[in-house]
């Protein structure tokens, strides 16, 4: 291995090369570089939204969702609450009633606007240890006191954009509608139930805005037919959200596979976080495709060099050097080169990680649900990238180093 390194150390500080074959080395050390950090770059960028639309999943949603094998969910509360409470890593537990309606708002210049919803029925209190709702309730004092519950007509906080779609202002009366009694297509019957609105949710996720609906606990008991003290499932919260499908299994290992069912974030949304994986690896093979066109710039080089240094080719190969030491040659000079683009791109990859980190780019953030680009590096990325890059590199020298073993030493020194 030596001899190979030898000369080819040799090749790369010679001064005998002419300026295009210097140019030409410059310009796909430069390709790697900016595929290699272009790479790193959209990585890290995609770890970030990825890492904020997790957690912004994990702040509006229960990290465990608990629900009872019994019709009329769970009644009473008590002992489940103070069991689930109990377990190591639970940070906070919180029961609540979960219905599918129709939110319906009479039109003051046409007719009435119906929208598809999702009510929570919640004990503000209580559902703070779970899903924060500091910070979403607008206007928060109004909107948390109208879910305390009270007499008379009972308070609703709309989805934003559920609210917009609506029309619905501050003040105006709602119609909650659902589905009472058996199933039957024949006999169709449903209840409506007045509510004033009294707030808004803002969480910056669309999906959510536009569906959820927040009524008081003991309101939406009444309304969907739970028992005063029951609910239809209780939402958890872990002090780490990795640890939730651990601590899912324990909770049904402690009320009973057969009566509970709990069910983790992850499991919930399996299908996104599935797309997530897909969509990265595609970006990956796509943004690959620099690194492959650069390298590509690797086969003309050492084509050219091989050329250039045919009549050098041929006395070493006539003094006993075997082809594998004229093809290392080659080799180690193109992996050098791809090696020098890697170490480069990877540092400014890096690099842009930490301005994108420390200072940032704005968003819009009437468009996006946070307004500047996140920016999470792995160094298990950045090693994945540079190891492709530099395998990619390797794969462009096996044809120029192979024709230089085809030459014959005798007919090159003949003529040259």
């Amino acid at each position: 291995m030596r001899f190979p390194l030898y000369v080819a150390g040799r090749y790369l500080r010679s001064r005998r090369q002419s300026v295009y074959l210097l140019a030409v080395k410059v310009i796909a050390v430069l390709g790697i570089a900016t595929g290699v950090a272009v790479l790193d770059l959209t990585l890290a960028i995609m770890n970030g939204f990825h890492a904020q639309l997790r957690r912004t999943f994990v702040d509006s949603m229960p990290m465990i969702t608990v629900v009872s094998g019994e019709p009329g969910g769970f009644a009473p509360l008590g002992a489940a609450l103070d069991s689930i409470g109990a377990l190591p890593g639970v940070a906070g537990v919180a029961p609540f009633v979960r219905q599918e309606a129709i939110v319906t708002v009479r039109g003051r210049l046409g007719p009435a606007r119906h929208r598809a919803a999702v009510v929570w029925g919640v004990d503000p209190d209580l559902q703070e240890r779970v899903t924060p709702l500091d910070g979403r309730l607008l206007p928060y004092d109004r909107a948390r006191e109208a879910l305390r519950g009270g007499d008379g007509t009972p308070g609703i906080v709309l989805g934003a954009e559920l609210a917009s779609s609506l029309v619905a202002g501050e003040g105006d009366t709602v119609l909650v509608t659902s589905p009472t009694g058996d199933v039957d297509l024949n006999d169709l019957r449903a209840e409506s139930h007045p509510c004033v609105v009294r707030g808004f949710l803002d969480t910056g996720m669309y999906e959510f805005d536009s569906k959820f609906v927040y009524l008081p606990l003991d309101a939406a008991r009444s309304f969907f037919h739970y028992d005063p003290g029951g609910a239809s499932a209780i939402g958890v919260r872990t002090t780490d959200m990795m640890a939730a499908p651990a601590i899912a299994r324990a909770i049904e290992a402690r009320l009973g596979k057969d009566r509970v069912r709990a069910m983790d974030w992850i499991e919930l949304n399996r299908n996104l976080f599935d797309w997530i994986k897909i969509e990265k690896v595609m970006m990956f093979l796509l943004l690959a495709l620099i690194v492959i066109v650069a390298a590509s710039n690797i086969v003309g080089i050492l084509t050219m060099m091989v050329g250039e240094r045919a009549r050098e080719i041929g006395i070493l190969m006539a003094m006993g050097a075997r082809w594998p030491q004229v093809q290392g040659v080659f080799v180690l000079q193109g992996l050098s080169m791809g090696a020098a683009g890697t170490a480069l791109g990877s540092s400014l990859g890096w690099l842009g990680c930490v301005y994108l980190d420390r200072w940032g780019v704005k968003l819009p953030g009437d468009v996006y649900f946070l307004d500047r680009v996140p920016v999470v590096a792995q160094a298990q990325d950045f090693l994945f990238v540079a190891a492709a890059a530099v395998a990619i590199s390797f794969l462009a020298t096996l044809l120029p180093s192979y024709a230089a073993t085809r030459l014959r030493p005798m007919e090159i020194i003949r003529w040259n």
